[in-house]
């Protein structure tokens, strides 16, 4: 038989059987009560034979978690590594901040102590309040911090009043008194009781009542001196022979006001208004300094406040007031240089805590009848973060954060004003919300830190 009859027998099959299977019962022809004859359609004939799904649940199970894990993973890497308001860590270590995170997931069980010092960004507990607020907030503890006794800026947080003026010593202020020493403390201001002294301290009761508003306990750290401490009925004195002192009392819990004698002759440091647990944030403000004073403070006085106090977290807040006279390479690379100094010197004061680097904001100055950012600041942020990075310590960018160049102007501008009309500060709101995202940032890296210890670990 020729090859096309052979073609034609086959297409001719073909199409009667698919004109049978189109006219075919599709329930089949029952021929006896137990037997029926079933043609497939046209349509089973055409999709051939269907696989069935072989993944068995279990593992189409973990595979739709693993898929997940990894869109969460990728949620975190997206904020590393692009978001504004990212820290630069050392490295790019992600497990950078364990130690300090670790920290405050002990806090219910003792106290955590965070110090940020900076410039006058940071004065009258601008930004320190609403970091202190939300850790507090979500680890628990309570009360403003250390404050100086008498000390030389007013502080929305604790309302101070002492019955008599006092000589005050400060390691950052050009014009004030010096001392003979580098006794200054861990506030780098030091006041001087040569009598009999009252304080009263007082937290504000006016709006939304966050955890700063409460403490119950007091602590004063004083010099190597004589002095005589009450608070209510009780009665302490200071120990001779020390460097640093930790005089303690206990007050009733839920307290928002307190009265301490100090009588004698003595230097002040600071007074602390705390919880026993819990988170502790101070703010400790230096106006015009560039941040390079901290290797003319007494290191032992700095190691016996870090390590009792079980210190985990620096913040240091500097920049902006050199900004406008920093402006050629050398300069910049100089400040530098001086910064490297200062976080090695405090690393040694303080081996147990971690160290973060906030850098100036967009600072605006007048160009041609407008206001528009520094044209050295970028470089000055780059200088600062190698600083930061090359010493072990983190760099939180408030320049970027804030919106980058020109930004200054926009914040001046918002209604209401989020910076004054010099362009370099936050007004109380603007500080307000430069707080709340460094918190909220911080709070990104912990929720990774705590996904991946679930997760990796």
């Amino acid at each position: 038989m020729k090859a096309y009859k052979i073609l034609l027998f086959i297409v001719a099959v073909i199409a009667m059987l698919a004109m049978l299977s189109a006219f075919y019962p599709s329930e089949g022809v029952q021929v006896t009560d137990g037997l029926t004859l079933r043609f497939p359609s046209l349509g089973e004939v055409l999709e051939g034979d269907v696989q069935e799904e072989s993944e068995a649940p279990e593992d189409f199970l973990a595979r739709r978690e693993a898929e997940i894990l990894q869109l969460r993973r990728d949620g975190y890497m997206r904020f590393f590594s692009s978001d504004s308001a990212r820290f630069y860590l050392p490295g790019n270590d992600l497990s950078w901040f364990d130690s300090f995170f670790k920290a405050l997931d002990s806090a219910s069980a003792q106290r955590v102590r965070i110090v940020h010092y900076g410039d006058s960004q940071i004065e009258e507990d601008r930004v320190s309040k609403m970091i202190r607020a939300k850790l507090q907030k979500r680890f628990g503890g309570g009360g403003p911090g250390l404050i100086p006794l008498k000390g030389p800026y007013y502080s929305y947080s604790v309302s101070e009043t002492v019955n008599k003026s006092l000589l005050q010593y400060s390691v950052f202020n050009p014009e004030g008194e010096k001392l003979g020493n580098k006794n200054y403390g861990p506030v780098g201001n030091a006041t001087r009781v040569d009598s009999t002294i009252i304080a009263s301290f007082t937290t504000p009761k006016k709006g939304e009542l966050p955890p700063s508003t409460w403490f119950n306990r007091l602590t004063v750290l004083s010099g190597n001196g004589s002095l005589r401490l009450g608070v209510a009925k009780e009665r302490q004195e200071v120990e001779a022979g020390k460097v640093l002192n930790f005089n303690t009392f206990n007050l009733p819990d839920s307290s928002s006001k307190v009265s301490l004698t100090l009588s004698g002759y003595n230097d002040i440091y600071g007074v602390m208004l705390d919880m026993d647990k819990g988170v502790s944030l101070d703010n400790v403000p230096m106006r015009g300094s560039g941040g390079t004073i901290f290797t003319s403070i007494n290191k032992q006085q700095l190691k016996e406040f870090y390590e009792h106090e079980n210190v985990k977290l620096i913040i240091l807040q500097y920049g902006g007031n050199v900004v406008p006279y920093t402006k050629t390479g050398k300069a910049i690379s100089n400040y530098k240089q001086s910064i490297e100094k200062q976080i090695k010197y405090l690393k040694d004061a303080a081996p147990d805590a971690s160290i973060l680097f906030i850098g100036p904001s967009d600072m605006s100055t007048s160009k041609n009848g407008k206001m528009l950012s520094y044209e050295h600041l970028p470089m000055l942020i780059d200088s600062l973060k190698a600083a930061a990075n090359d010493n072990g310590a983190a760099y939180w960018d408030l320049y970027s954060a804030m919106g980058g160049e020109n930004s200054m102007s926009r914040w001046v501008k918002a209604k209401p004003a989020l910076a004054g009309s010099d362009y370099i500060h936050f007004t109380p709101r603007g500080a307000d919300r430069m707080g709340e995202m460094f918190t909220n940032a911080l709070m990104v890296y912990y929720e990774y830190y705590k996904w991946r210890k679930k997760n990796e670990e």
